[in-house]
């Protein structure tokens, strides 16, 4: 965490950049890479394989170009618009930039490396399945979604206001040593559709022998145990919100907090999901955090304009901890590790 507020206005250029743009370009520069092979590639293409790894889709090659065009002029007019819709929040439009960004690349390069590999064949049909081809095109989608992200400096959104006067307060002593703790898991539900969801595809990965799905099931299933269940930490030094392993780990030091409230939360209406979640839309717009189930919300208001929260039991509580160590410090840092 940092209490460097960034620049004082928004990067509008670069975000235009970024999030429209830059996935434009992507899209043009693979379709002229498509369209510079036309005499080298065999008419109709090959786009989709069976799982045996056998050629059973077929495209012509302007169709192929036009859907990486439209790919990228979709992503792009959606960058645009939900780019306006984030505002000022610096975390949402980098987020916006890096989606739209990072999706068109890894489509254009998986689009473009599948079809350059049939360069030379007189029949689609033997095309090789493009198996290495999606490890690169996802190489590349994270590197240019990265780029995209930071490329986009920081900006400062505004101090937040300290403490309200009806603001929840706990009284504590000027010496006073305090600590408040909670943990808080997924509900049963959640946690059946997750592990229903790892079980199938792990037995799609056995059957079809596909063994990376099959790692990918071993992957989601560490996931989804490191975050099933979090603990919630507020005392002199800020707040810490840890995973059942200590991953994910996240601290706010006390002297990056301005105040603290409490809201109610529903998971899919006000973030979409479950987990480690952003607002898009809505009364908690840019407001990212820990929300493992429904309920009422501990919210920090950061200096730097930034709000984050975690769905916990009695957040109230921990809201009125927070707020009473703050005014007992002044903002001043407290955390003996900066």
């Amino acid at each position: 965490m940092t209490n460097d507020p960034g620049t004082g206005r928004r990067p509008a250029g670069r975000i235009l950049l970024t999030s429209t743009v830059a996935p434009l370009a992507v899209a043009a520069a693979g379709a002229l890479v498509l369209r510079n092979w036309r005499v080298q590639l065999p008419d109709p293409i090959a786009t989709h394989w069976n799982l045996d790894g056998a050629a059973d889709g077929f495209a012509g090659l302007p169709a192929t170009i036009a859907l990486v065009l439209g790919f990228g002029a979709l992503f792009a007019a959606l960058g645009f618009g939900l780019s306006r819709a984030a505002a000022a929040d610096p975390a949402l439009t980098r987020a916006v930039a890096t989606t739209v960004t990072g999706t068109v690349a890894f489509v254009t390069t998986l689009i473009v490396l599948a079809t350059g590999s049939q360069r030379g064949l007189a029949d689609a049909a033997a095309a090789a399945p493009p198996g290495t081809s999606l490890l690169a095109a996802l190489g590349v989608g994270l590197a240019l979604g990265a780029g995209a992200a930071a490329a986009i400096p920081r900006w400062s959104r505004g101090p937040a206001a300290p403490p309200a006067a009806e603001a929840p307060r706990i009284p504590v002593g000027t010496d006073e040593l305090v600590v408040w703790t909670r943990s808080v898991a997924t509900g049963s539900v959640t946690t059946s559709v997750l592990v229903a969801a790892i079980g199938l595809v792990a037995a799609i990965g056995v059957l079809t022998r596909l063994w990376i799905l099959l790692g990918l099931a071993v992957l989601l299933a560490v996931l989804v145990a490191a975050t099933c269940s979090i603990r919630v930490t507020v005392d002199a030094r800020g707040v810490t919100v840890a995973g059942l392993f200590g991953w994910p780990h996240l601290h706010t030091p006390l002297g990056d907090i301005a105040s603290a409230s409490v809201t109610d939360v529903a998971p899919l209406r006000h973030f979409g999901g479950y987990g480690y979640r952003m607002a898009v839309l809505g009364p908690l717009r840019g407001a990212r955090g820990f929300v493992l189930r429904g309920g009422p919300a501990l919210v920090l208001h950061r200096r730097d304009g930034v709000r984050t929260l975690v769905v916990v039991d009695d957040a109230a509580t921990a809201a009125g901890l927070v707020n009473s160590l703050t005014e007992r410090t002044g903002g001043a840092r407290t955390d003996p590790t900066r």
